[in-house]
C-alpha cells in the first residue's frame, strides 16, 4: 500500500492553548471523532494522497525549487469558524486572515504538482487550521465563528508530510523546504 502525503506548513505548538479552549467551551471531544495532536496542527496547502516512494525525489525537488523562490511571510490567525452547518460542522477550525503571499505559495505549488504528475489544480483554498473534523454524533452543536485581534505567525518553511493513520501524533515531516530568507 502506498503512502498518503500532503504538503502544509507546520502551526506553531503556542496554538495549543487557543484549541483547548474551543475544546472545553464547544465539548468537541464529545462530538468530533478527530481532535488533532497539538503537533499536528498545520495549514494544508495540497493534499496529494497515495503515491509511490518512486515519484518523491522528484517532488521534492520540484517543492525545494518553490522554496528557494518564495520569500519568508507572515500569516494571521484571526478567529475560529466552521465548514457546514453552525448547527453540525464537518470541520472545525481556526481561520487565517487573507494572505496574497499564502495565496501565491498555494498555487505556485498545486500548479507545479498539477503539471508533474499529470492531476486537476485545485480552485479552492480556504487557508486554516483544522481542530476537530469527523462528527461522531448528531447532537446538535451551536458554534459561532468568532474573529479576534490577529496571531501573527512568521512563515519560513513548508514540508511534504506522510501519514501515519494509527499513530498519535499522525503527521511526519518527509522534508523540510526552507523559504527565501
Amino acid at each position: 500500500m502506498s503512502a498518503h502525503y500532503f504538503i502544509g506548513i507546520k502551526s506553531p505548538t503556542t496554538l495549543e492553548h487557543i484549541m483547548d479552549s474551543y475544546k472545553a467551551k464547544y465539548q468537541l471531544t464529545e462530538v468530533y471523532k478527530v481532535i488533532p495532536h497539538p503537533e499536528d496542527l498545520h495549514v494544508t496547502l495540497l493534499f496529494i494522497g497515495a503515491m509511490s516512494e518512486q515519484s518523491l525525489p522528484s517532488l521534492i525537488e520540484s517543492l525545494r525549487m518553490i522554496a528557494d523562490k518564495t520569500p519568508v511571510f507572515n500569516m494571521q490567525i484571526d478567529g475560529l469558524s466552521f465548514f457546514g452547518s453552525p448547527s453540525g460542522p464537518r470541520v472545525v477550525y481556526l481561520s487565517i486572515e487573507e494572505n496574497k503571499a499564502l495565496s501565491a505559495l498555494q498555487k505556485e505549488i498545486d500548479e507545479t504538482i498539477a503539471a508533474q504528475f499529470n492531476r486537476p489544480v485545485s480552485d479552492r483554498f480556504t487557508p486554516h487550521i483544522t481542530i476537530a473534523k469527523k462528527r461522531k454524533t448528531t447532537k446538535k452543536l451551536f458554534i459561532q465563528k468568532e474573529k479576534w485581534e490577529p496571531i501573527e505567525v512568521p512563515v519560513s518553511s513548508f514540508a511534504l508530510f506522510t501519514i501515519h493513520p494509527h499513530k498519535s501524533p499522525k503527521y511526519e515531516a518527509v522534508e523540510n523546504f526552507l523559504m527565501k530568507q
